[in-house]
């Protein structure tokens, strides 16, 4: 296997994209004179960034067709706005307990149905996504009965700053840290031994179980800490938007996250994230054409799969294959 001479160009290059990246952000309040439209949409492209991504280590580098992404991150809200309105949680508090949570209900979920193939985890996961509906609205067994929706969720505080909704800078920058933090989080696990452990487990199954690969073991890892994730910027939602419904199982939020995923190119970090802020903005932008909006971003992301399979980030594996073609034709024509 030789090596590749652009590696440490390309590295240097990613990383100084990302530095850029990150000021470009640090700055966006200044640039925008706390400009709280703008910075309210970049606040949910964080939100939805993290969780998409989120999906992204589940499907694309776990390989498992889990369509309960958003139930998970419904859990992590409505346990978040339980936790502090029927307990008197700490906002602070109330965020990882909710990650808990839903991890816990992951775990749950992912034993049984990880033990499945394809398709049939798909379908077991996204019955969950049905059930819960009807568990929001009349779930007064088990004490979680909130008629579909919870409102006058408490804001965050800081040293006795409250955070205020009508001034969104505050949380817009902890928004980006949660952003930063869990993007680093997941691209840790995806270059750690147990990130390794479920790629090999995707692109060769026989061979890594023949290494010693617990399967079953490495899945659930994986759907536990994608949930976990997920729960957290479920809980940081409901606290930001401050009334919650079980509309956020309707069809349009399970579309336009399953969207950003495939935009951003499906198992390709941090794609989903790209896609995440694309979406959302481009959402926004379509107002005007009202319900046809989903249809746009479908038929947008059609176009996508079939003339871009790889995503956003797949491009780049065009653009270094016409560099290396043009590289070809010239040494060529120099001889």
């Amino acid at each position: 296997m030789g090596i590749n001479p652009n590696y440490k160009m390309s590295g240097s290059k990613n990383r100084n994209f990302c530095i850029a990246a990150v000021l470009f952000l640090l700055f966006i309040p200044a640039i925008t004179l706390n400009n709280n439209y703008l910075m309210h949409f970049l606040v949910l492209c964080f939100i939805w960034g993290v969780t998409a991504e989120a999906w992204n280590l589940i499907m694309g580098y776990a390989g498992i067709f889990s369509f309960g992404q958003i139930a998970f991150f419904t859990i992590g809200a409505f346990a978040a706005g339980l936790l502090s309105l029927q307990l008197g949680v700490s906002p602070w508090l109330g965020m990882p307990l909710a990650g808990l949570i839903t991890a816990c209900v992951g775990f749950l979920i992912g034993l049984p149905s990880l033990r499945l193939k394809g398709e049939y985890i798909a379908l077991v996961t996204y019955a969950l996504h049905m059930l819960l509906g009807a568990l929001v609205f009349r779930g007064k067994a088990i004490g979680i009965e909130t008629g579909g929706f919870l409102w006058n969720i408490p804001s965050l505080t800081f040293f006795g700053y409250e955070f205020p909704r009508n001034a969104v800078i505050s949380w817009y920058y902890l928004g980006l840290v949660l952003f930063l933090l869990f993007l680093l989080f997941i691209y840790w696990i995806i270059h750690s031994p147990i990130g390794r452990a479920f790629v090999a487990l995707r692109d060769a199954e026989p061979l890594a179980q023949s290494l010693g690969i617990d399967q079953f073991k490495y899945k659930l890892i994986v759907f536990s800490l994608s949930a976990f994730i997920t729960g957290v910027m479920g809980a940081f939602y409901a606290y930001y938007v401050a009334v919650i419904s079980s509309r956020m199982l309707g069809l349009d939020f399970f579309v336009k996250a399953l969207i950003m995923v495939l935009l951003g190119g499906i198992g390709r970090f941090p794609g989903a994230a790209i896609g995440a802020f694309i979406i959302t903005i481009g959402y926004e932008a379509m107002r005007p054409l009202m319900s046809y909006r989903l249809i746009v971003l479908g038929i947008f992301v059609i176009l996508t799969i079939i003339y871009l399979p790889g995503g956003i980030m797949g491009g780049t594996d065009y653009l270094e294959k016409i560099r290396k073609w043009r590289q070809k034709n010239k040494e060529l024509l120099s001889q």
